[in-house]
């Protein structure tokens, strides 16, 4: 499946540009803004063996509904409060999967960052894992943020996959900030806005160049 999003990517050309450093082995629990779809391949060719957590309606989206769900993804219904949910995050970081979630619960044009929904860090604390904030920006050749890649609103997946194509040299920005280890008891909330900031801090104040 990693390289099924790989190839994704280079066929609606973008470049990909990490800052910071992934981790290795131990599994983490990813947690990132969500501006499109394309948010997840561009993490899904990153992450091997990684287990997503996304909204139900990405299930039924051509294309990228199939692969998501081919690649495990757990389908969410919003404010289902699934116990499903926080069983398999939890088995996923038992097995040493990375998991991704959208704490946001919805897509933004990517300025901004909306409240990071807490429950779904359960999972995390009880399994002690670290916590990886990632924050996601595209840019288009003028280095200014690519709106053509935010899915919001009324947007349609086959509009939105051909605008993508259609875009010259946008470039996708993955900062991977500072894990942020569970070594004493939090409260998920408190654990929730603690990543937000982080997330929200680099998409507001990064400078990128590349």
């Amino acid at each position: 499946m990693r390289e099924w999003h790989e190839r994704l990517i280079q066929i609606l050309r973008i470049k990909v540009v990490i800052r910071g450093c992934l981790p290795a082995s131990t599994a983490h629990f990813w947690v990132a803004n969500h501006i499109s779809w394309l948010d997840i391949p561009l993490l899904g060719s990153l992450a091997p063996r990684a287990v997503f957590v996304s909204k139900q309606e990405v299930r039924s989206w051509p294309v990228i509904g199939g692969l998501a769900a081919a690649a495990g993804t757990l389908f969410m219904q919003r404010g289902s409060g699934s116990n499903g949910a926080r069983n398999a995050i939890s088995d996923g970081l038992a097995a040493g999967r990375h998991v991704v979630v959208f704490p946001e619960g919805t897509t933004t044009e990517g300025s901004v960052v909306k409240r990071f929904h807490a429950r779904l860090f359960q999972s995390a604390i009880d399994a002690k894992a670290p916590i990886l904030p990632i924050a996601i920006r595209y840019l288009a050749a003028n280095g200014k943020l690519a709106r053509a890649a935010a899915y919001i609103d009324d947007d349609h997946i086959l509009g939105s996959f051909l605008r993508i194509l259609a875009s010259r040299q946008l470039v996708a920005i993955v900062h991977v900030l500072e894990p942020i280890v569970i070594d004493a008891p939090i409260a998920r909330d408190r654990l929730a806005a603690e990543a937000r900031v982080r997330v929200l801090h680099a998409v507001q104040h990064s400078n990128d160049h590349y």
